[in-house]
């Protein structure tokens, strides 16, 4: 397999509280709070707090996980795990473990933590995102079905969010690449299987959704961004299978 087909693209932004000094003796205005922390403090971690940041987690990075799980639908931009935020992210679901140490004991808190150490050991470099091209697959079936989940179904709403989705799809699966640039070849008819599922998804299923929207502008945005993530089909099959 030949990561270097298609350019990859990736940025990253990373956002770093601010901190604020302690404001001198005597002074006349009090110094600007701190922005406000990224992570709950230990005296706020709270079952109810710690499963909703983990739904919000799993709707932008893993929208497979999210419906198997029956989480909370949020409407978050998908951001697919790269080589850029694959460990950031893995550090953040540790330390999500770590705190639902301070959790009371309980069967939802223990499935909890079982869901967030089998996210730790997908993400990992020898987990099943650096080398289950199928498992890829279901994160971007996923993610293409998961605005029309959201809000109301007249209108155009939906439609409107799922071409944004759509568009973040191809270049989820060139970074898919990179990442599993040393997995062994998959399975070819369980590949093909799939891969027939998901280009029915964005050939029937999807536009059939966008039915209530009547704003040709829209429909029109969603035909473009639909067709270029199933072309994007046909280049994931062809690094996987060597194909030309």
């Amino acid at each position: 397999m030949n990561p270097g087909r298609w350019p990859v693209l990736v940025r990253l932004a990373l956002l770093v509280p601010a901190l604020a000094a302690p404001a001198p003796a005597g002074a006349a205005r009090a110094a600007p709070a701190p922005a406000a922390p990224a992570h709950l403090a230990p005296a706020e971690v709270t079952l109810e707090r710690l499963e909703d940041r983990y739904a919000q987690l799993l709707a932008r990075h893993r929208p497979d996980l999210a419906e198997r799980y029956g989480a909370t639908p949020y409407s978050v931009k998908f951001v697919p795990i790269d080589e850029v935020n694959a460990v950031p992210h893995v550090r953040e679901l540790q330390q999500m473990l770590a705190q639902t140490d301070t959790l009371p004991a309980g069967s939802r808190a223990d499935s909890l933590r079982i869901r967030l150490r089998r996210e730790i050991a997908e993400t990992l470099p020898d987990g099943a995102l650096r080398r289950d091209p199928l498992l890829w697959l279901d994160v971007i079936d996923a993610a293409a079905r998961a605005p029309f989940t959201i809000g109301p179904a007249n209108g155009c709403d939906r439609t409107r969010r799922g071409t944004l989705q759509l568009r973040t799809l191809p270049e989820a699966l060139r970074g898919a690449i990179v990442l599993m640039r040393t997995a062994p070849p998959p399975d070819a008819a369980a590949l093909e299987a799939r891969l027939t599922r998901v280009e029915r998804l964005f050939r029937q299923d999807l536009p059939a959704r966008t039915e209530p929207c009547k704003e040709a502008r829209h429909r029109a945005e969603f035909v473009e961004a639909d067709s270029l993530a199933a072309a994007s089909l046909a280049q994931y099959r062809q690094w996987l299978t060597g194909g030309d």
